[in-house]
C-alpha cells in the first residue's frame, strides 16, 4: 500500500480512538454532576465536551512525546505495529462500555501497543525502561484520587458542612461543582487527547523518515475536536456506573464536588510533568475516597471489586487484542 494513504488510514484509526476515549470517559466529568442534580443531562456533557477540547492546547505536549518515545523502539516501529495496539485498546473499551465498567483508555493503549510490540519484533518489540516508568505513573494515580477525595472530604465535613443545614450546603455544592466538573474536563483533555497525538506524530514520523516525532499544531486541533466530539455522544452505561453503584447511596454535591477536585488536580499535575495518566481510574477512586469518608460499609464492594478485576485485565486483553490486529493487519497484506 502506498506509505501516504496507509498513514492517512492510520491517523483516522488513531482518531476514531481518541473518539472512543472522549466516550467512553464522558462519565469521568459529568457523572457526579448529574447525580448530584447539579447541572441536566445534556447541559453537563455539553460542558464537559467544550473542556475537553479546550484542555488539549492549555497544558503543552509532554505526555504525548513520552507516549510517542517510551513503549515502541524507534528503530523497529512501524504503522501497522500502532494501528494494531489502537484497533486493540479500542476493542477493550467498547467491551467494557458494553458491560458498563469504567477502566483505563490509557491503559488499553499502552496494552495494545505493548501487544502489538511483542507480536511484531518478540520481547525487543518494547521498550520495558520506558514502560516502566508510564505504567508507574497509571499505578499511583489511583492511591492519590482515594487520598485526595478522603481527605478532601474529610476537611469539607469537619469545617463547612458541620457549620450549615444540609440543604444550604447541597444548594453550595451543587453551585461550585459546575466548576469542579468543568476543571476535570479540562485535565482530562490535556491528558488523553496527547496520548492520540504522541500516536499520530509516530505515523508521520515513520511515513516521513523523521528522527523523532514532532507535534505539530494540526494534530492538537485533530485531537482537541476528536475527544471533544466523543465526549458529547455520552457513554451512558459508564455514567451510571459512577452515579449510582460505587456507593450503596447517591452522592451528595459535596462527595462529588470532592471527587471532581480530587481529579482535576492529579490530572493536571500529571499533564504538566508528562505522566500519562487515566483521568478514568482517578476519578473512580477519588469517588470510593469520598463514600470511604462515611466507613468502608457504606461502598457497594461487589461493584468496586468488578472495576478492579477491569483494571488488572486491561494491560493484558488490550494486548492480546492487539496482537491478533497485527496478525489480521498482516494476513490482509496492509
Amino acid at each position: 500500500m502506498d506509505p501516504f494513504i496507509l498513514m492517512v488510514i492510520a491517523i483516522l484509526v488513531a482518531l476514531a480512538f481518541d473518539m472512543m476515549n472522549g466516550f467512553h470517559d464522558t462519565a469521568n466529568s459529568v457523572a457526579t454532576v448529574i447525580y448530584t442534580k447539579a447541572l441536566p443531562p445534556q447541559v453537563a456533557i455539553s460542558i464537559a465536551a467544550l473542556m475537553n477540547m479546550i484542555g488539549p492546547f492549555l497544558l503543552g505536549t509532554a505526555v504525548a512525546k513520552v507516549i510517542a518515545t517510551s513503549i515502541i523502539p524507534s528503530e523497529f516501529l512501524t504503522i501497522e505495529m500502532v494501528m494494531a495496539g489502537l484497533m486493540g485498546a479500542i476493542l477493550w473499551d467498547l467491551l467494557t462500555w458494553w458491560y458498563g465498567l469504567p477502566v483505563s483508555s490509557s491503559h488499553a493503549l499502552i496494552g495494545g501497543l505493548v501487544g502489538s510490540g511483542l507480536a511484531a519484533i518478540g520481547f525487543a518489540g518494547v521498550k520495558w525502561s520506558g514502560l516502566t516508568k508510564v505504567i508507574l505513573a497509571l499505578l499511583v494515580s489511583p492511591v492519590v484520587g482515594v487520598v485526595l477525595g478522603l481527605v478532601f472530604m474529610l476537611i469539607i465535613g469537619r469545617y463547612v458542612i458541620s457549620r450549615m443545614d444540609k440543604q444550604k450546603s447541597n444548594s453550595i455544592f451543587k453551585k461550585i461543582q459546575i466548576l469542579s466538573s468543568a476543571a476535570v474536563s479540562l485535565s482530562h483533555g490535556s491528558n488523553d487527547a496527547q496520548k492520540t497525538m504522541g500516536i499520530i506524530a509516530m505515523f508521520v514520523a515513520v511515513t516521513y523518515g523523521h528522527s523523532e516525532p514532532i507535534i505539530e499544531t494540526w494534530m492538537i486541533i485533530a485531537c482537541a475536536l476528536a475527544i471533544g466530539l466523543g465526549t458529547a455522544m455520552g457513554g451512558w452505561r459508564i455514567i451510571r456506573t459512577l452515579g449510582e453503584r460505587i456507593g450503596k447511596e447517591e452522592l451528595s454535591p459535596s462527595q462529588g464536588f470532592a471527587a471532581e477536585t480530587a481529579t482535576a488536580l492529579t490530572i493536571a499535575v500529571g499533564s504538566h510533568i508528562g505522566a500519562p495518566i487515566s483521568t478514568t481510574h482517578v476519578l473512580s477512586s477519588s469517588v470510593v475516597g469520598t463514600v470511604m469518608s462515611g466507613g468502608t460499609g457504606v461502598l457497594n464492594k461487589k461493584v468496586v471489586l468488578n472495576i478492579l478485576m477491569a483494571w488488572v485485565l486491561t494491560i493484558p486483553v488490550a494486548a492480546i487484542a492487539a496482537a491478533l490486529s497485527y496478525y489480521v493487519l498482516m494476513l490482509v497484506g496492509i
